[in-house]
């Protein structure tokens, strides 16, 4: 039996064209076995050739392999995984990935007439579905250590290089960084933790399976800033039972709103509701019947639809 010969190059392309140069003959007189259809990394780094692995055509004949393969051939095999693999979204594609609370649900459904309509929708049968499915796949060893040394090779580049951790945690792929230079990688109220949270979720979601979740944290931020909210929000709440006054967070991610939705929950003389648009929302807190004070202007009663709708 004939061994193939391995072929590498930056596109699956090139490699073809050093084989075709390399067994004197064109591209239809060859078997091609593609092996990796080679990546370009983050930022340039950690990039890897395409490696094929190519036998020459017997006269008459072939040599029993898969058929030559074309470019086109490997684009459309590319389509069809990304399609697979880009169909479903991942819940924690945002900054800080949590979903919030069911009482936001519950604030946000539709009443009256609009109830009746919500019937004929299939979200019931939805989260259904979801609680039926099997537990997820689990990325490998091999996929987190390529996490961490992307990861490390950013922070390197950026001029912060620091020792990173990836684990796996309850579904979470939790990656953490020293905190040799928390100041600069946290930014003001977290907003540069939480961009780079976002684009290394981006970078990663390709490597990691369905329904994984991604976390980045530097230090122990994450913990103090969750104690600081719950602090935070026990103080507001103080102060909207005492004055009757509605009291606001401003621009809190999902994860982060979560917080100050669950540690007042059990608070039956307290209400709490995010209201805005786009991945930071502010959350109020306030007695109940009086969220209705609070309306943008210019909106009425259109408004406070739209921004109970937001939460949904």
């Amino acid at each position: 039996m004939v061994q193939g010969k391995d072929f590498y190059g930056g596109t699956v392309t090139d490699a073809i064209a050093e084989a075709c140069q390399e067994f004197s003959t064109s591209q239809e007189g060859l078997d091609i076995e593609i092996l990796e259809t080679g990546s370009s990394g983050i930022f340039g780094l950690c990039r890897k050739k395409a490696h094929i692995r190519v036998t020459k055509k017997e006269e008459g004949g072939s040599s029993g392999k898969e058929p030559g393969v074309t470019e086109q051939a490997v684009q459309g095999r590319r389509r069809t995984e990304s399609g697979k693999k880009a169909s479903a979204p991942k819940a924690d594609d945002v900054p800080g990935q949590d979903s919030e609370t069911s009482q936001i649900s519950q604030e946000s459904a539709p009443r009256n007439g609009a109830r009746k309509n919500s019937k004929k929708t299939a979200p019931r049968t939805e989260r259904r579905a979801d609680a039926e499915l099997p537990p997820p796949e689990l990325p490998t060893d091999e996929v987190l250590a390529e996490i961490q040394e992307d990861i490390t090779a950013m922070l390197r580049i950026m001029g912060f290089p620091s020792t990173v951790t990836v684990t796996l945690e309850n579904y979470t792929v939790a990656c953490h960084i020293s905190d040799d230079y928390e100041e600069e990688l946290v930014g003001r109220e977290g907003r540069t933790l939480d961009s780079l949270q976002y684009l290394l979720r981006k970078i990663t979601s390709r490597r990691l399976p369905e329904r994984i979740m991604f976390s980045l944290d530097v230090g122990t931020y994450r913990e103090r800033r969750a104690e600081e909210l719950k602090e935070l929000a026990l103080e507001l709440a103080a102060r909207v039972r005492e004055e009757g006054k509605t009291q606001a967070i401003p621009a809190l991610n999902p994860s982060e709103r979560r917080v100050v939705h669950m540690v007042l929950q059990d608070d039956k003389t307290i209400r709490s509701r995010s209201v805005g648009a786009g991945l930071f929302k502010k959350v109020l807190i306030y007695k109940p019947g009086r969220k209705k004070n609070y309306a943008r202007k210019g909106k009425g009663k259109k408004g406070q639809q739209t921004d109970r709708a937001s939460d949904s």
